[in-house]
C-alpha cells in the first residue's frame, strides 16, 4: 500500500488555510474542504500545493486548474454547489438578485483570486468528502491521523488561533461561518456573543468592523437559493452599506 509523504502532508496541515485574498471583504470559512475521495487525489493536491510554493493562501482557479480539474473553470463552468450558494449571498448582499449565468461569471472570473474580494478558509486542512470518509489512517504514519477524532484534537486549537490571528490582522467586512454543527467552533472563531437574525434563520454578532454570520452549510437538504439570497438580503440592513 502506498503512503503519502508525511513531512510533506504535516507541512501542509500547518501551512494551507485556503484560497483568495487575506485583505477581500468577504471571508468564507467552512468545515474543511471536499474531495479527497482517493489517494490519488490527495497525492495530487499535495504535490500541486508543494510545487506551487507551499502557499498559505492558493489561487482557486489556478491552483484547481493545475491539478486538472478545469470544469469549473470554464467558459461556461459546471457551478460547484457549494460555492455557488456562498457567490448568491454575495451577489444578494451588493444589491443583485443573482442569476445563474451570474453564478457561473463570478465563479470562473472573480472567486477565491489573489488580487480579489473573497478569502475561502477551511476550519481543518485535509480534503474529504464526508465526516464519515476517513482514509488518512491507511496511508500515513502520522500518529494522529489514526483516527478522525485525533486530528481533530491535535488541530482545532492551533487553527483556531491561527484565524483569529488573520482576522484581528486584516479586519475583514464580513465573516461568513457555514456549518450549524460546528456552531460551537465559529463562536469561538468570534469571541464574541451571536443573536439569531431573520427569524432565526441565521446568527449574526458584530465584532468592531467585521459582521460575523453562521449559517447553514450551503449542502443541506431543502435549502433553496432563496434562503441564501435571504442572507445577502439582510446584510445590507446588519451591516452599514459602506463596509459591503
Amino acid at each position: 500500500m502506498r503512503n503519502f509523504d508525511d513531512a510533506l502532508l504535516q507541512d501542509f496541515m500547518d501551512r494551507f488555510y485556503g484560497y483568495g485574498n487575506y485583505q477581500g471583504s468577504y471571508w468564507l470559512v467552512g468545515m474543511e474542504e471536499g474531495g479527497g475521495n482517493s489517494f490519488e487525489d490527495i497525492e495530487r493536491r499535495l504535490e500541486t500545493w508543494r510545487k506551487r510554493g507551499r502557499r498559505e493562501i492558493e489561487a482557486l482557479a489556478e491552483y484547481h486548474v493545475e491539478m486538472g480539474i478545469t470544469a469549473l473553470f470554464r467558459k461556461r463552468p459546471k457551478i460547484q454547489a457549494t460555492w455557488g450558494k456562498l457567490i448568491r449571498v454575495i451577489l444578494a448582499a451588493q444589491g443583485q438578485l443573482p442569476t445563474t449565468n451570474q453564478v457561473r461569471a463570478y465563479q470562473r472570473d472573480r472567486l477565491g483570486r489573489l488580487a480579489g474580494d473573497t478569502c475561502l478558509l477551511e476550519l481543518l486542512p485535509l480534503p474529504s468528502p464526508s465526516t464519515g470518509h476517513w482514509l488518512y489512517a491507511d496511508h500515513s504514519q502520522l500518529p494522529y491521523l489514526a483516527s478522525r477524532t485525533k486530528y481533530q484534537e491535535a488541530l482545532l486549537s492551533k487553527r483556531i488561533s491561527h484565524l483569529q490571528q488573520r482576522i484581528r490582522q486584516h479586519r475583514p467586512k464580513i465573516i461568513l461561518c457555514y456549518s450549524y454543527g460546528y456552531q460551537a467552533y465559529w463562536r469561538e472563531i468570534a469571541g464574541i456573543d451571536f443573536s439569531p437574525a431573520v427569524d432565526g434563520q441565521f446568527y449574526v454578532a458584530h465584532g468592531g468592523s467585521t459582521l460575523f454570520i453562521i449559517t447553514k452549510h450551503p449542502a443541506t437538504p431543502g435549502l433553496s437559493n432563496s434562503y441564501f439570497h435571504q442572507l445577502g438580503n439582510a446584510i445590507i440592513t446588519l451591516f452599514d452599506n459602506s463596509y459591503v
